[in-house]
Parts: structure tokens; sequence; C-alpha cells
């Protein structure tokens, strides 16, 4: 027989069958953790039965036997479902950009900057163009400014006037 560790209730109140019972003691006989288990399920049992107020339920269901991994996969479904939410959540919020490429999955909440896609290159290029753009408009304004210096002293020439003296 295999451990007794699905059927411990069932063997300590003695509802196996007959055959199964046999079989439960030969093995408990032989097995020195089966007996450990039995002997800890019999003194809780013992200790619920002493409790003055409390009355075992036969629905008692006891999990100590069971791996962490078993009971883990009891919360998967919760899990994967708050998980589905969240993310909902955010993508009804905010923005969300997902973005497949070289077998890379990129998730990005807001707007999106040439330097989350990886495209380095562009963002320099950009950068570079907008330093020589500013320059351009810096050298436009003061063209204007000489410009307009000019067109005025232009036109005090042609009223005849004289030119300020220093110019």
């Amino acid at each position: 027989m295999s451990h007794i560790t699905e059927k411990l209730a069932e063997f300590v109140f003695e509802e196996l069958s007959g055959p199964e019972m046999a079989e439960a003691r030969r093995h408990l006989a032989e097995c020195v953790s089966c007996n450990e288990q039995v002997d800890r399920f019999q003194q809780t049992l013992a200790m619920l039965k002493a409790a003055p107020d409390a009355e075992l339920p036969r629905s008692t269901v006891f999990e100590f036997e069971k791996s962490p991994l078993s009971r883990m996969w009891r919360w998967l479904p919760a899990s994967v479902a708050v998980a589905a939410i969240l993310l909902v959540a955010i993508a009804l919020a905010g923005r969300v950009h997902i973005q497949w490429h070289d077998a890379q999955l990129t998730i990005a909440f807001g707007q999106v900057t040439p330097e989350a896609n990886g495209n380095q290159a562009i963002v320099d290029e950009i950068q570079r163009l907008q330093g020589h753009l500013a320059y351009l408009e810096d050298r436009q304004q003061r063209i204007e400014s000489d410009t307009f210096a000019t067109a005025s002293t232009i036109q005090l020439l042609a009223r005849g006037h004289r030119l300020p003296t220093g110019d």
C-alpha cells in the first residue's frame, strides 16, 4: 500500500473497508512517517474533542500533507484575473503602447519616445537638428534686427536728416 496520507481521516475514524483497514495497519507497522501522521492526527482530534464548546464537524479537511505547490495552484486563477483587471484598468486610464520587435515585447505607458523604441540613432539626429535649428533662429533674429536698423538709417537719409554721431 502507498502512504495513507490521502485516507488518513478515514483510517482514524475507521471508515475504510475491512481489507483497506487491514492493509493500512500493515503499512503503519512498517512506515514511521505514516505512524507519525496518524499520531498527530489523533492528538489533534483529542484536543478538539477536549475543547468544551467545540464540536468536530465531519467535513473537516486537514491539508498539512499537501505540498505548497499544490496549494499555490488554488490561487492561480484569482491571480491571473487580478492581473488582467489591472492591465485593463491601466489601458483605460492612459495610453498603453505595446510593441513586439525582434522577439522582445515592449509595453510602454504614456507618450512613447523614440528612446523607448530603441532608436537611439534617430534620437541623436533629432537632437542635432534641434541644435542647428536653434542656431538658425538666432541668426535670423540678428539679421532681422540688423535689417531693421539699416532700414531706419535709410529712412533718415531719405528724409534728409543727419545721422546720429557715433555710427
